[in-house]
């Protein structure tokens, strides 16, 4: 039974919401002041808080910041008699998780999104806790790296095994995850690495090719299963998850001392040439090649493969697609390594 706690310095308005939420078998707890309301959040550790804006005795503004520094995955949902779109952009600013209007209609609005927090609430927890057991495995990794590394005695051969070691480690993890995306993550790899060999790519900056094709996706570990082989449309806030793996990704690999830039191929593989891109909308040359080599690796061997949803596309109007796309969605440089390697220059229709 889910806990709710209700905050509003209007008694009859706070007990009515009280009595429905208990009728909706809901565990259902009052304040009528932000200072209350508060100390009741601490004492009875809520799942969602339901709090109004303006009241004597304490600031909304206030007891929605307080909560959700302090608890980041317990949901705030305000219900505010003030439309101001001032307020509704400050409170999401500060971490509410929903806003609604008074006078409710019907209590059945604020009951759909008691859930709705509740639903995504339950994600956020799940992304949180693997991404808390990645970076621990993660450390352990590093601290025994550096002591290799402050060691006399290790040979660079033993540090590229410790990587390598590591590396396999991490797509062991999300194997177990998610298949699908790791076998993705070792297809585009390779698909990356024979893309910056026909680019003129020396042997060091095709080891990162295949070290940050082989870890594009680790952030997806973070992501629940539901999600990432959803069929149909994602919901908006399901797609900022899928869109945080790249963040998650850099987080988990930023402090590995690889010898290339791996971590920053793998934060910026889904930016786009024109800018239009993520998480930075970085632009041509601000974006690393081997993160623009990554994104046409990506987008290609993606669309190829059949997924749960979807059978995979065909190459050729995979690689039309993408040909279109130069200079916008990928860049030139890598689109025409592309071409030239996988296909012959009469099987597309580049018109």
């Amino acid at each position: 039974m889910a806990k709710i706690l209700c905050i509003d310095d209007d008694i009859n308005l706070l007990q009515t919401i009280k009595d429905y939420l208990l009728d909706e078998d809901y565990e259902a707890y009052g304040a009528s002041s932000g200072a209350e309301g508060v100390a009741l959040f601490h004492r009875e550790k809520p799942d969602v808080v339901v709090t109004d804006l303006r009241m004597s005795g304490g600031d909304g503004f206030l007891v929605v910041e307080h909560i959700t520094q302090e608890s980041p995955v317990v949901p705030v949902i305000v219900l505010s008699g003030t439309g101001c779109i001032k307020d509704v952009v400050k409170c999401m600013k500060i971490g509410a998780w929903d806003f609604l209007l008074k006078p409710l209609k019907s209590l059945n609005k604020l009951k759909q999104s008691i859930q709705d927090v509740l639903k995504r609430s339950e994600l956020k927890k799940l992304e949180l806790q693997r991404i808390c057991e990645l970076e621990n495995i993660n450390h352990k990794f590093i601290t025994r790296v550096s002591s290799w590394i402050h060691s006399k005695s290790n040979s660079v051969q033993q540090l590229e095994s410790a990587l390598a070691i590591s590396i396999n480690s991490l797509n062991l993890a999300l194997r177990e995850k998610d298949p699908y995306t790791a076998g993705h993550n070792e297809r585009v790899a390779g698909f990356a690495v024979t893309i910056g060999e026909a680019m003129g790519l020396g042997r060091h900056e095709q080891e990162t090719l295949k070290t940050a094709g082989l870890l594009h996706d680790i952030g997806k570990i973070g992501i629940p299963k539901e999600i990432l082989n959803k069929r149909g449309t994602l919901e908006p806030e399901e797609f900022e998850q899928i869109r945080s793996h790249v963040a998650c990704g850099y987080r988990i690999l930023k402090n590995i001392p690889f010898p290339g830039p791996v971590a920053e191929a793998v934060l910026q593989h889904h930016e786009r040439y024109d800018g239009t891109g993520y998480p930075h909308g970085l632009a041509g040359e601000q974006i690393l090649l081997e993160a623009r080599i990554l994104a046409v690796a990506d987008v290609f061997e993606a669309l190829c493969s059949d997924r749960p949803y979807r059978a995979g596309l065909d190459p050729t109007y995979v690689a039309n697609y993408m040909i279109k796309n130069s200079g916008t969605h990928f860049c030139p440089e890598c689109i025409a390594a592309l071409k030239g390697l996988f296909f012959d220059a009469d099987i597309f229709a580049c018109s």
